[in-house]
């Protein structure tokens, strides 16, 4: 028998049963996507289940992926399965991050360029 580190410790149900067996998300989720609940887990409907619960219970600010996985401690393409189903049912809800999706203002381009044209 192979040696175990003390430090191992094993998932008693494994990330296939957590996502039904699916692999890819519906939607392109990555480790800095942005998540933001749009229900309560108190106002969710009976049939959520406790893995979607808790993803509900991280979004009740804005959270990214990476964080939700290392306060969930589950894998980031298991919860991205899990959380695209939110999506699709309207649970929670993808918050684009302002700071890159309109890019660098002219102004900050004008700098770098002048700052180029220096070197």
């Amino acid at each position: 028998m192979p040696d175990v580190p003390d430090d191992y410790v094993d998932h008693p149900i494994r990330s296939y049963v957590r996502t039904g067996g699916r692999v890819r998300p519906t939607h392109r989720l990555t480790p800095a996507t942005l998540l933001i609940g749009h229900t309560s887990p108190s106002a969710t409907p009976a049939s959520v289940g406790r893995q979607e619960r808790e993803v509900l219970s991280q979004c009740l600010g804005v959270i990214s992926m990476a964080e939700m996985a290392v306060h969930l401690g589950q894998p980031v393409s298991v919860l991205a399965v899990i959380a695209s189903d939110m999506i699709d049912a309207g649970l929670i809800g993808v918050r684009p991050d302002s700071d890159t999706a309109a890019g660098p203002s002219r102004e900050t381009l004008q700098k770098v360029l002048h700052a180029l044209n220096h070197l």
